[in-house]
């Protein structure tokens, strides 16, 4: 009887283990995509933008994808790009930073029936250090007048270190969506 539950103790072990190796190593964070606006400015009369310069993203080809993403979304939105005398100005500012993460696997207990009759091994513990990159993307849009700041939109997500444009453009996208689900936000009662 006792052999058994030690068998399938050490089979649940062995088994949780190799899941463990299975797992990505470092965590990989989804996006968080926050909004926040001025509850006192008016958005339904905002029909026009224009871009003003902010904190271009390292990649000029990362740069474009943003801009184009966020033209989408404020195209889906009804807004029209102007040259001149806009309702709403667009800044969009990005950044990295690199922060250390410490990764610490533990595999377990195992051990099994060999030659001598039973044995085990204990625990292994592994702790890394390991840099992470994790970009930001801030879509600002200023009152066309005044240039006062009355809707940001905030976007991180961990960088990968050889990105694949394909997928750097899903992610874009799949953020400026989020960012503009509720645009523009509802009147003041």
């Amino acid at each position: 009887m006792a052999t058994n539950t030690r068998r399938r103790t050490a089979a649940w072990v062995l088994t949780a283990g190799l899941a463990g190796l299975l797992l990505p190593i470092g965590e990989i964070r989804a996006q968080d995509v926050s909004v926040d606006y001025d509850k006192e400015a008016d958005f339904t009369k905002r029909r026009t933008y224009a871009w003003k310069p902010g904190a271009e993203a390292p990649d000029p080809l990362t740069e474009q994808k943003i801009q184009q993403a966020v033209e989408a979304q404020l195209a889906a939105k009804g807004l029209t790009e102007v040259e001149a005398s806009p309702d709403l100005w667009v800044v969009t500012h990005t950044s990295v930073t690199t922060d250390a993460r410490v990764n610490v696997e533990t595999f377990g207990y195992g051990g099994g029936y060999g030659w001598n009759g039973w044995y085990a091994w204990g625990p292994a513990t592994t702790v890394r250090l390991q840099e992470v990159l994790t970009g930001m993307l801030l879509v600002d849009l200023l009152d066309g007048p005044d240039e006062k700041l009355i809707w940001r939109g905030v976007a991180t997500a961990t960088v990968y270190d050889r990105p694949d444009p394909d997928k750097t453009e899903k992610r874009v996208r799949k953020a400026t969506l989020q960012m503009f689900k509720k645009f523009p936000p509802p009147p003041k009662k």
